[in-house]
């Protein structure tokens, strides 16, 4: 792999040392109660920097989405370990979660769905409300602020779903697949949406998608998992410049060396 790896990729051994918002050594996951006892994820291992972007990839079934709950509490562990540095305080939620489905609650409007994720951390209201106006101008939507829910295209909701989880103010955002439902002209707006909300927020982002062309235009770095339980097969750091174009050469051959190494580990039975 190496002597075709282009110079827009390099292993996680070139990376620089950084400090570290997310660790998981040795992570495994199975469902309790499953009498099979078989693993979903084996053997994770994963570094995520403070204020970095790394991207999880693979084919459908491999734990992408399980991997994201683990790292959120909802689900513990299995074996291994999994700490996450990103410490609670008043006002504020260590982290948040962005789904593919924006999950708006359709009896409220734009501005109150902002609102209900502050509930319970936020006693004033004017205070919700005024941290709800903010991120709503941040992903644009400051003149839909009265809107219900079906007065929303697609893509104008999953901002609403993306300001919902900036508004508690997260060290780290976890993303599944948050645009794959959009079409390519809406998702490459938002690509470019959280790519801007990510540098002016130095935020944490882990973020799972089918798409590799979406995560290297993203990520700072892309781990490939495959195989049942899933596996890391490769992981890649991603030295394209930014902003990067995806027209260019450099990012073609990066997208079609990552997709090399999935290929492989399909010959070499780690696929579905």
């Amino acid at each position: 792999m190496d002597a075709v790896t282009p110079p827009a990729l390099a292993h996680r051994s070139a990376e620089a040392a950084a400090p570290a918002i997310v660790e998981a050594e040795g992570l495994s996951f199975g469902f309790p109660g499953d009498a099979s006892g078989a693993l979903v994820l084996e053997d994770f291992h994963l570094a995520l920097p403070r204020g970095g972007f790394v991207a999880v990839v693979g084919p459908s079934g491999v734990g992408k989405s399980t991997l994201l709950r683990v790292v959120a509490g909802l689900v513990p562990q299995t074996r291994g370990r999994i700490t996450v540095d990103a410490a609670a305080n008043p006002g504020r939620r260590p982290v948040a979660t962005v789904y593919q489905d924006a999950r708006l609650l359709p009896w409220r409007r734009a501005l109150g769905n902002i609102e209900f994720g502050l509930e319970g951390l936020v006693a004033d209201r004017r205070e919700r409300r005024e941290r709800a106006r903010t991120v709503l101008a941040k992903v644009g939507l400051a003149e839909h602020a009265g809107k219900w829910p079906h007065q929303l295209s697609g893509g104008q909701r999953q901002r609403i779903g993306i300001a919902r989880a900036l508004a508690v103010e997260p060290d780290l955002l976890l993303m599944d697949e948050p645009f794959s439902a959009l079409d390519a002209i809406t998702r490459r707006g938002l690509q470019d949406e959280l790519l801007r909300l990510w540098r002016d927020s130095g935020i944490s982002v882990l973020f799972v998608t089918h798409d590799l062309d979406e995560a290297v235009y993203l990520a700072d770095r892309v781990v490939l998992l495959a195989g049942r339980p899933g596996r890391i097969v490769e992981e890649f750091s991603v030295g394209l410049p930014r902003p990067r174009e995806r027209e260019g050469g450099a990012f073609g051959d990066t997208v079609r060396t990552i997709r090399a190494a999935l290929d492989e580990s399909f010959t070499h039975g780690a696929g579905i």
